[in-house]
């Protein structure tokens, strides 16, 4: 009975991130599909024009999303009980918004580097093609997609629901690296899989620390904010941003340092919790 239990554990929580992420594939694409028929086809906005207002599209999408992901993680963990979480205080808020600045001078060291390597050219000219296409290229429309809407949804997926189930069978370590790395390849291309690997890596890292799903979600949006900027503003203050963003990764390196033998070090949970045995 015991093993049997223990087997029903595993499977369980093998299961949650591959049909999550499954879940979130699909119904992503479907609903992108479904405005753009809409748009073109149903409400015959021309071409031209549908590109200018596909934001507002994008928008109800990601807002969908979320509220179905949001629903799908209290689901999930409604009978687990609440986990110990740190508050969302000025210390772990600017904490998290420092360790998001240096994983932002990482990326930035890592595509600079995969700019000089021939292979990744194609990668990185999709990547720059998908930038510039975010939120209809309107800064507004950017903001509420790449900065707000894609860290809340990505940080419940990815976190909140694959790093915590993995948790429950796993060694954090384990769990951390396994999840980092699932997300960057969710991103389906060879540079963005590096760095939001790390991205992940530090996200990871900071909930398995704090317990709060909202501290990794600034981790998130403070990295997409500088991004956003860094492809914006004219060059000479984007080399001060790029700079302070470099600056920071001694700090990043600081947090990890602080949180990596509590966040690290434990093993994985008993097989078969009481929760699952009820």
């Amino acid at each position: 009975m015991e093993s049997g239990a223990g087997r029903r554990h595993v499977k369980r929580y093998i299961a949650l991130p591959v049909l999550a992420i499954g879940v979130h594939f699909i119904l992503s694409n479907l609903l992108y599909y479904s405005v753009e028929k809409l748009f073109l086809y149903v409400l015959r906005i021309p071409e031209k024009q549908f590109m200018k207002v596909a934001y507002l599209g994008e928008i109800l999408i990601s807002i969908a999303l979320f509220l179905i992901f949001f629903a799908i993680y209290r689901l999930i963990w409604k009978g687990e009980g609440s986990e110990r979480r740190e508050q969302t205080d000025f210390k772990n808020s600017a904490m998290s918004v420092i360790a998001g600045t240096g994983v932002s001078g990482v990326s930035f060291l890592w595509i600079r580097l995969a700019e000089r390597i021939p292979g990744f050219q194609r990668s990185i000219d999709a990547m720059n093609r998908g930038n510039e296409n975010i939120g209809g290229g309107t800064i507004i429309g950017e903001i509420l997609i790449a900065v707000i809407a894609a860290p809340l949804i990505e940080e419940i997926l990815f976190r909140g629901i694959v790093l915590r189930s993995l948790r429950r069978i796993s060694p954090a370590w384990v769990a951390i690296l396994l999840s980092s790395v699932l997300f960057g390849a969710y991103h389906m291309n060879v540079v963005q899989v590096v760095y939001a690997t790390f991205m992940g890596v530090v996200a990871g890292i900071i909930y398995e620390k704090k317990k709060n799903l909202l501290l990794p979600i600034l981790v998130h949006m403070a990295n997409n904010f500088l991004a956003m900027i860094q492809g914006r503003v004219p060059p000479s203050a984007g080399a001060i941003i790029n700079i302070l963003s470099l600056i920071m990764i001694l700090p990043l390196g600081v947090v990890i340092f602080r949180l990596r033998p509590c966040s690290c070090g434990s093993g994985s949970l008993p097989v078969g919790d009481e929760s699952d045995r009820k």
